[in-house]
């Protein structure tokens, strides 16, 4: 014969075995996936940004920065298919802290010479990233951080 539990023994158990408390409070600690995504998507707007910028105030820029401005609006596209709104949670912060952009410089040469910086920079993170997420997200960041290195090559030869 069944003895009956009471309301309260049974919470006493749970509680006991934390499951009341793990109801009760969810962790708002966001994945690792979820920080590193939030920074490489901050990294590819601040590049945009940069790019647009340093178009606007030299006209006369080699193709490669046309090229490159395109592979980091198709990044970014991408990488923010990847982030559902509200999985950040309270504590998620860029895996790298990423700056405001940068101001283009007036002289052309140093304006390239920015470019190629901030472009090996970002790729330096992607490499850093791809160690901290999951393989799938790991194959993306490192296929954004190759096209990355490759911007920051093909603004040397330019």
């Amino acid at each position: 014969m069944a003895v009956p539990l009471s309301r309260r023994s049974v919470l006493a158990g749970l509680t006991t075995a934390g499951l009341v408390s793990a109801c009760a409070a969810p962790d708002l600690t966001p994945e690792p996936d979820v920080a590193v995504l939030l920074g490489a998507i901050s990294d590819e707007e601040n590049l945009i940004s940069l790019y647009e910028k340093t178009a606007s105030l030299h006209a006369d820029l080699p193709e490669s920065c046309a090229l490159a401005l395109k592979d980091h609006r198709a990044h970014l596209e991408t990488l923010r298919k990847h982030y559902l709104p509200g999985t950040g949670g309270v504590t998620a912060t860029p895996s790298v802290a990423s700056a405001s952009p940068a101001e283009p410089p007036a002289e052309r040469s140093a304006a390239l010479a920015l470019l190629r910086r901030t472009e090996r920079a970002a790729a330096a993170s992607r490499l850093k990233d791809v160690t901290a997420v999951a393989p799938g997200m790991s194959q993306l960041l490192a296929s954004i951080g190759a096209c990355e290195s490759g911007h920051a090559t093909a603004l040397s030869l330019g």
